[in-house]
């Protein structure tokens, strides 16, 4: 009896002391790991109550684990501190993982993008994954383990010690309890204001990341008719239409025979993360004077918000959501311009197709000559840049020979993070350097700008013997990439603005030049470089895109209303583009949200989506009275565009 009477106030006490030590450290994780968002300045009162809230949230979080290691107290003593510790430890550990995960993908760590991360795509992501990224992650995750076995071991013996100064230790939690009630009583008081301040710092408050306070806007039962949810099912046969479409696509061989005009050369230019800005006279004058000559397509989106995707968009004039199915083994781009008599190259300053399912369609036997390198940066591009000048000036040749004509395909990496760019080409500052972390703080991104502007200088200078007025030239990206416009550094995590807009220059000989506001795509430039060469396709409406322009004349009519699909890396989700009038670009609404999947013939859309990728489940009041059946329509115009054989 005395010993057990002497063993309560033990566990009594240390189990005080862990919830206390718990308590102090999910604080520690919500205030100290950086955040993608920027704290703004706050009043004195504001800054101590912000704590006070934290902790008044964790206290309530942790006592049922605190309560049910002391029902088991008697029964299973031995057992009682590691059943409370390991109940009351999910609460900081779920804290950390969470702000790792939405650091990284904007997203929560039990979700459905970070199952995908940790299996489908370890092993590419690991492939690129540097240690300056990699290292803060790790030493966070280490110091949380250390930290929680000492805090275990030191909780006895500060057990026993608060027990010898049992009034010291009885007022110091009675203070403590009383202040933090105090100091967070005017959060519960504007009770609104703070659930939206806590919603827009997510990773830093333990309700929003336990879901007790939902972590969107409002509650998804007040989604707005407008964008309620809409499911259409395609019918397989329209699938398999398509698909046998693909496979037999091809030119028209009485024209192509009766043609007597040479085709010209062509060279299409992919920048790893390029982004729009970029395309500006003090950034990059060479290419700023190419899309003033040409056409500049000012509104451009890729495939998705990754390359590999981007990429088959690009070879094959399809959205990515046909990137599983057999025409990925033939790409239409190869297929037809060998049929006309081109030789093919392939130049990439990158050679990891496998690890990213790009090798299919990006290999020896889908080009003539086919060169690339481990991804090296601005040095890589140098070498790569040069054999593709040398294939495209024909110095393989002798000068009695009559050259086919020749489309390179040239893949930089220098724009990819974290963007090396030769000493001679930083001319932007501050910039950062090459220790800067990934990913970056807030305060860092205007200095990591500043880097990024300074890699696309270099990427000008070198590209500009592949800009010949006498070819069909096309450069664009594989992608956007965020500077945490949208909560994130990089690309592949979100279906925003930033992650899946791109530029797309288009120059021909003759070319009127123009400017292009409408949304186009990367499906476009497949059809728009048929269309630009004269090639005589036997079924143009293969393609996805749309052709915007070719020598003759600029088309913009197929853009003004047609509906477009951009694919998530990440996710199942896609985004639904178009037409102007419905994507509401002035309440910065991007777009539609869907989930489609040709195994399962459906495709049903979700709601909208934001300039920043997010979800939105409420719109603002000058939306109120849209027609609710907009969905429908939009998702039966995309229906009737891609599967309708009339």
């Amino acid at each position: 009896m005395n010993d057990q009477d002497d063993r309560d106030p033990v566990l009594w006490y240390r189990l005080m002391v862990l919830a206390i030590l718990i308590v102090s450290g999910t604080l520690a994780i919500g205030v100290l790991y950086p955040s993608p968002v920027s704290s703004p300045s706050v009043s004195m009162l504001a800054w101590i109550s912000i704590p006070s809230w934290i902790t008044l949230q964790t206290l309530i979080l942790i006592t049922p684990g605190f309560l049910a290691a002391w029902l088991l107290r008697s029964r299973l003593p031995r057992f009682c501190i590691g059943i409370g510790f390991g109940l009351m430890i999910v609460v900081p550990a779920g804290m950390l993982l969470d702000a790792i995960a939405f650091r990284w993908v904007s997203d929560r760590f039990f979700s459905a993008k970070i199952l995908r991360v940790a299996t489908d795509l370890r092993d590419s992501l690991l492939a690129h994954a540097q240690w300056k990224s990699v290292a803060p992650t790790l030493i966070w995750c280490t110091g949380f383990a250390l930290i929680a076995i000492g805090v275990c071991c030191v909780s006895k013996p500060i057990a026993r010690f608060c027990i010898r100064h049992r009034t010291v230790a009885k007022w110091g939690v009675s203070i403590t309890g009383v202040l933090v009630c105090l100091f967070s009583f005017p959060a519960i008081l504007d009770w609104q204001a703070t659930a939206t301040r806590m919603r827009a710092n997510s990773t830093r408050h333990p309700w929003v990341v336990f879901r007790i306070i939902n972590p969107n806007n409002v509650a998804a039962t007040n989604t707005h008719p407008r964008f309620a949810p809409v499911s259409f099912v395609i019918p397989q046969s329209d699938i398999e239409y398509r698909k046998v479409q693909q496979r037999v696509a091809g030119l028209d061989w009485d024209a192509l025979d009766s043609r007597d005009v040479p085709f010209p050369d062509v060279v299409v230019v992919v920048l790893e993360s390029f982004r729009h800005e970029m395309v500006d006279a003090e950034v990059m004058p060479n290419l700023s004077l190419l899309a003033n000559d040409g056409i500049h397509c000012r509104n451009h989106f890729s495939g998705a918000n990754a390359s590999n995707f981007g990429m088959f968009s690009i070879v094959n004039g399809l959205e990515a959501i046909w990137f599983e199915e057999p025409v990925r083994f033939s790409p239409l781009m190869n297929r037809l311009f060998r049929q006309a008599g081109y030789e093919l190259g392939l130049f990439a300053s990158h050679d990891d197709w496998r690890l990213f399912a790009m090798d299919v369609f990006l290999n020896e036997q889908q080009f003539d000559v086919f060169q690339c390198e481990p991804k090296g940066w601005s040095e890589v591009d140098k070498r790569t840049i040069s054999r593709a000048a040398a294939f495209l000036n024909r110095s393989d040749l002798a000068d009695d020979h009559s050259p086919s004509p020749r489309l390179a395909v040239v893949y930089l990496y220098t724009t990819h993070a974290d963007y090396r760019c030769d000493p001679a080409d930083a001319v932007f500052h501050p910039a950062a350097d090459d220790s800067f972390p990934i990913p970056y703080r807030p305060e860092q991104r205007d200095a990591v700008w500043n880097r990024y502007k300074n890699c696309a200088r270099t990427v000008d200078r070198l590209i500009r013997p592949l800009l010949d007025r006498n070819r069909v030239v096309i450069v664009t990206g594989d992608h956007g990439e965020a500077f945490l416009e949208d909560g994130t550094c990089g690309h592949g995590t979100k279906l925003s603005r930033y992650q899946t807009m791109t530029p797309a220059i288009v120059y021909a000989p003759g070319i009127t030049p123009q400017q292009i506001d409408q949304p186009t795509m990367h499906a476009d430039l497949l059809p728009t470089l048929t269309a630009l060469v004269d090639l005589p396709m036997s079924d143009r409406s293969v393609f996805d895109g749309s052709a915007f322009a070719s020598k003759r004349e600029l088309s913009k009519s197929d853009l003004n209303e047609r509906v477009f699909m951009v694919r998530d890396y990440l996710s199942d989700e896609a985004l639904l583009v178009g037409p102007p009038n419905t994507t509401m670009a002035s309440e910065q609404i991007l777009g539609i949200g869907c989930r489609v999947s040709l195994g399962e013939n459906r495709v049903r859309i979700t709601t909208a989506i934001s300039d920043s990728g997010d979800k939105w489940t409420d719109l603002p009041g000058s939306l109120r009275q849209s027609n609710k059946k907009i969905n429908s329509q939009i998702l039966q115009e995309w229906l009737k565009k891609r599967f309708d054989r009339g």
